[in-house]
């Protein structure tokens, strides 16, 4: 595996952390911000909202101005986020931080994309955007493993962890070789990325798959405490926890799966399973069968990612490869935030989470039968 696969994944790493690193120190946090639940769930938000909003600007920046450039602007962004509670213990800079370290994510999440897409075998693509996803999650736990210990002692290891881990992968770009990834920049203009209808059906895809296990990871102990009556949901937290690792070993067995199946495969047959699953879950009022049921959903979830950015790749030439990976990073995102939303509503107006399974289910057949027919031109290559 060459040096710029290796940056590529440990990126990946680092990311997943910083994503995770305030909920592990909550309780710090609300007695140094003397903060509510309700102050402390802005500050964590914050960052998903200017993650996903940096995600169409981010793949056009990364294309115009290159990988290099873009992964050190957005290192530099997350070293500062970071640095900004520590130097000023406030709620307000908190958010501030968290703003910029949104922008810091945008910006080297989606270059990574486009970093190992272009480092990688050509026919290994998705594996290796794959590997890239479950190191994600990998950080994220890490972020869980990693701090409760540390901040017994001071509360600022929440921060300098994230700060330290930056910096380190500054100085390793910074003596890393980027000509064999560099390409003649003629990015499409926006509004012929946005025209692609492979994005767009990629990014509903995605769409379905991250909102899915998003919403099962945040809902799925309320879920549990509310068809078990009695416990309350803190009972159920490990269930958030578990959807997540199983999210992460999803995206792991996916980039193994792509050995065996062509991207098209796994991507229309696992959106079609996916449908399937969130359509029983509005049937199955138990339980047991509704744990086993969301663990099964969050593995269909993931295991397509490395599938979806390889048929990404194959869409565009690598000038625009950042901006459509952006637009369908940014619909994924999007839908997670609303579907979180949807779930809530619904739970307060009819008493149920049950039937936003049954409109996700409907939304998934829908994209599918729209798009199956789209991605046939890729299997060819695939």
């Amino acid at each position: 595996m060459n040096k710029h696969l290796t940056f590529g994944l440990c990126m990946g790493i680092s990311l997943g952390f910083i994503f995770m690193n305030i909920p592990p120190a909550m309780d710090r946090l609300m007695d140094l911000y003397g903060a509510t639940y309700l102050r402390i769930s802005i500050l964590i938000s914050t960052l998903f909202w200017s993650h996903a909003l940096m995600q169409v600007p981010a793949g056009m920046i990364g294309d115009r101005l290159g990988i290099r450039p873009t992964l050190l602007i957005g290192l530099c962004c997350l070293c500062l986020g970071n640095l900004i509670p520590i130097l000023s213990p406030h709620m307000g800079p908190a958010i501030l931080g968290r703003v910029i370290t949104g922008i810091g994510t945008g910006l080297s999440f989606v270059s990574t994309m486009k970093l190992i897409t272009l480092s990688a075998p050509s026919q290994r693509v998705g594996v290796f955007q794959g590997f890239y996803g479950s190191l994600f999650s990998l950080g994220g736990i890490l972020a869980y493993l990693l701090l409760p210990p540390l901040i017994k002692f001071h509360w600022e290891w929440t921060y300098a962890t994230a700060v330290g881990m930056n910096l380190l992968l500054i100085l390793w770009l910074s003596g890393l070789r980027m000509e064999k990834v560099s390409q003649a920049v003629k990015p499409l203009p926006l509004f012929q990325v946005l025209r692609l209808r492979d994005g767009w059906v990629l990014g509903s895809y995605h769409a379905l798959s991250w909102g899915a296990m998003i919403t099962l990871g945040s809902w799925l102990p309320s879920l549990l405490a509310d068809v078990w009556r009695g416990p309350a949901t803190a009972h159920f937290a490990w269930g958030g926890a578990l959807v997540m690792f199983i999210s992460g070993l999803g995206r792991l067995s996916g980039s193994f799966i792509l050995f065996r199946f062509t991207p098209v495969r796994v991507a229309n047959e696992s959106i079609l399973i996916l449908s399937g699953i969130l359509l029983a879950l509005f049937f199955v009022p138990y339980g047991g069968p509704i744990f086993a049921l969301a663990l099964l959903a969050a593995w269909f979830a993931s295991i397509n990612f490395g599938a979806f950015f390889d048929l990404a790749s194959r869409s565009v030439s690598s000038d625009s490869l950042g901006s459509l990976v952006g637009f369908i990073n940014f619909l994924a995102n999007l839908s997670a935030m609303l579907l979180a939303i949807l779930f809530g509503w619904l739970k307060d107006t009819v008493g149920s989470f049950s039937w936003a399974f049954l409109l996700m289910a409907i939304f998934g057949v829908a994209v599918y039968l729209t798009g199956r027919n789209s991605l046939k031109r890729h299997l060819s290559a695939g």
